[in-house]
């Protein structure tokens, strides 16, 4: 058979070609169409939150006193979340349902049908062969465990009245008292009960008491007065006196100032 040689494609073949490898390049390259967003959640939590406790500590709940046991005011009797026991007598409830004790005694678990058929009460009784509830109409005992008890009046001497002291009479109006002899008060001064509720003697007194021991000791030969030779009534005398007295100072004065003066010319 003899051989024959591949005939070259015609230029109309080579242009087919050329726009099919053209069309499938671009169809390759296309970005496809998107249908649905999937969106992935984070699995831990930022900021520490998911690194804290997650089993904490016990919170010690439940009863903290045994029934019959003694305890004082303000002592834990039971610890719990919610009201599963109920404040009963001479007890009371914190802010976190947490039972204390109101007054010092004994723990009494109880029940009171009278006040409700399901509720469980804990509470506090006085003395150790009381029982809670009390009966319908009991006496009520008395708080704080305290007793009635009145106490006996001393019996209060009798004072007899001295010649040299008196008890005062405090009144609104003006009492007059007298006080007790003393170094200060030799002759018993006569007080007055004051508006201010005190007792002083009046200013007429206050004033003239300078006069009257002055005449006490005039009548001994002696004086009480700085200066024996003044008379109260003279005031030229005083005038006189205090005249002689600025010219002193003055004359002092100007000696103090001429000395100084002089020492500083010298220098």
């Amino acid at each position: 058979m003899p051989l024959t040689h591949p005939k070259a494609p015609s230029m109309a073949t080579l242009a087919c070609l050329q726009f099919a490898l053209s069309t499938l390049r671009t169809t390759h390259h296309a970005v496809p169409a998107i249908t649905h967003i999937t969106r992935r959640n984070a699995s831990h939590q930022a900021q520490g939150r998911a690194n804290g406790a997650k089993d904490g500590a016990g919170k010690r709940l439940g009863a903290k006193k045994t029934g019959g046991e003694y305890v004082v005011p303000g002592n834990i009797l039971f610890r719990q979340r919610g009201t599963h026991w109920f404040p009963g007598d001479n007890c009371f409830m914190g802010r976190d349902h947490t039972i204390h004790a109101g007054s010092p005694g004994y723990v009494r678990y109880y029940q009171d049908p009278a006040r409700h058929p399901k509720r469980k009460f804990i509470g506090i009784v006085f003395e150790k062969t009381q029982s809670l509830p009390q009966p319908t109409h009991a006496a009520r005992r008395r708080q704080l465990g305290m007793l009635a008890y009145q106490m006996p009046t001393p019996p209060q001497p009798e004072t007899t009245p001295d010649e040299h002291s008196a008890a005062p009479t405090k009144s609104r109006d003006g009492t007059t008292v007298s006080i007790r002899n003393s170094k200060m008060n030799p002759g018993g001064l006569q007080l007055t009960l004051g508006p201010g509720y005190q007792y002083r003697q009046s200013n007429y007194e206050i004033g003239r008491s300078g006069d009257k021991k002055e005449a006490a000791a005039n009548a001994k030969g002696k004086t009480i007065r700085a200066f024996a030779k003044f008379k109260p009534g003279d005031r030229f005398a005083a005038w006189r006196k205090s005249v002689v007295r600025v010219a002193r100072s003055r004359e002092r004065k100007v000696m103090g100032r001429g000395g100084k003066g002089g020492a500083k010319k010298k220098g």
